[in-house]
């Protein structure tokens, strides 16, 4: 029994930690490595490999590949998520333009729904993602069963870095509402409100992906970020809130005067399915720079509105930001960049809408709550680290392990 636990263990943790590569200690910069099951996208929708919801993919694609796709099954029922984001090397070079496009087409050649990310900025290398969906509603594309196809996309300069890009891809269903159930009305952002100068929180240390994002409540955070680093925070907003958050980056010391960078700094938001929602971006030239962004107000009806940041905001559950700081920074300034951020989440939480399911059934990482992969929910306090976990699951597992014995010598 407890070899079986310990091989439950160590399963967890592979998960948890991702595929083997070089150790982070051997990189100037700590970055997202892509997590979980591998899978080879093909470049024919006749080969295109099946994707499960609730499970978290990782692939590559080169400059050279340009294009891979991916099958997946949808029903009449649940409203489906894909997305992806491209992870290049930090301080690998990118164009403004490069990027990934996401398409999602019925096997019968009915577009359902495409977007783009771009890095916006040249020479920033950085993780950018977004989504594509099939939103179940009166109206809305691509209601049948079907067999359906994801597209993936690169777009980039002959002049940039031609190498593989990892790809992080994740596909998650949502149950529609039940018989007879009204969501209420969609939720346009309110007027941006002062984030607080000062309260709660203290020191933070943003994750590397979102699965190890920091979670922050209402306050004030302090961290640092380094030239070509993107740290991970998550903030939890329900029903009827939204969140408003600033990131003032503090001056820095300076090694080479004059230096500039037109995108020097950036925070982005994403939503609980990693929906691209917000962006803000400063120039930075080791003097002080601040950003600011939203989540929008959430709301189940925001699906059915036009605007991005409105439409994004249809889950309640925990929105990531994403705070980057330019690689040409580094040209100038000598270590990392001090930055505080201010967190505040407006308004009164509500009841969700009445699901046919559990809504987060499928979300399948750790720290989100409802997480559907028990392996994951119990390894949903990974903040307390993987060696800490292991300790604790041991114990636990052993515990059971001789409790058996214990009952049966004392019935003798």
């Amino acid at each position: 029994m407890i070899r079986r636990a310990l091989a439950s263990v160590a399963a967890a943790l592979a998960l948890l930690t991702g595929p083997a590569g070089p150790a982070l200690a051997d990189q100037a910069v700590p970055s997202w490595q892509p997590r979980g099951e591998e899978v080879r996208g093909r470049a024919s929708t006749a080969d295109a490999p099946q994707l499960d919801p609730g499970v978290l993919y990782r692939d590559t694609l080169s400059a050279a590949e340009g294009t891979k796709n991916y099958a997946v099954d949808l029903d009449a029922g649940r409203s489906a998520y894909l997305a992806v984001f491209a992870l290049p090397e930090p301080g690998s070079e990118v164009a403004f333009g490069d990027g990934i496009r996401l398409t999602l087409t019925s096997t019968d050649g009915t577009r359902c729904d495409s977007d783009y990310r771009t890095f916006s900025a040249d020479g920033a290398a950085r993780p950018i993602g977004t989504w594509v969906k099939r939103t179940i509603g009166e109206g809305e594309q691509c209601q049948q069963a079907h067999a359906y196809v994801l597209e993936v996309t690169r777009t980039s300069q002959g002049t940039s870095d031609a190498a593989p890009w990892p790809l992080q891809i994740r596909f998650t269903n949502e149950p529609g509402l039940v018989d007879g159930a009204t969501p209420g009305p969609a939720l346009s952002p309110g007027t941006q409100t002062p984030v607080p100068a000062s309260g709660t929180g203290g020191r933070t240390s943003g994750g590397t992906d979102f699965a190890s994002a920091a979670a922050l409540a209402p306050g004030v955070w302090k961290d640092e970020v380094r030239p070509g680093q993107t740290r991970f925070y998550r903030v939890p907003v329900a029903w009827g809130q939204q969140a408003w958050v600033a990131a003032d980056f503090a001056n820095a010391r300076v090694t080479k005067p004059g230096g500039y960078s037109g995108s020097g700094v950036r925070l982005e938001v994403y939503n609980p399915r990693w929906a691209f929602v917000r962006t803000d971006t400063a120039a930075y030239a080791g003097r002080p720079a601040s950003v600011t962004t939203t989540t929008g107000r959430v709301a189940y009806a925001n699906r059915y509105e036009s605007s991005d940041l409105v439409s994004a905001a249809r889950f309640d559950g925990s929105y990531y930001l994403a705070v980057t700081v330019h690689p040409e920074v580094a040209g100038f300034i000598g270590g990392a960049v001090p930055v505080t951020l201010r967190v505040d989440v407006e308004g009164t939480a509500q009841a969700g809408p009445s699901y046919d399911g559990d809504p987060t059934g499928d979300l399948g990482l750790p720290g989100e709550p409802g997480s559907g992969n028990p392996v994951l929910r119990a390894f949903g306090f990974a903040a307390l680290g993987a060696g800490t976990v292991l300790l604790l699951s041991l114990a636990v597992w052993v515990a059971a392990a001789r409790r058996p014995r214990a009952a049966a010598s004392g019935g003798r």
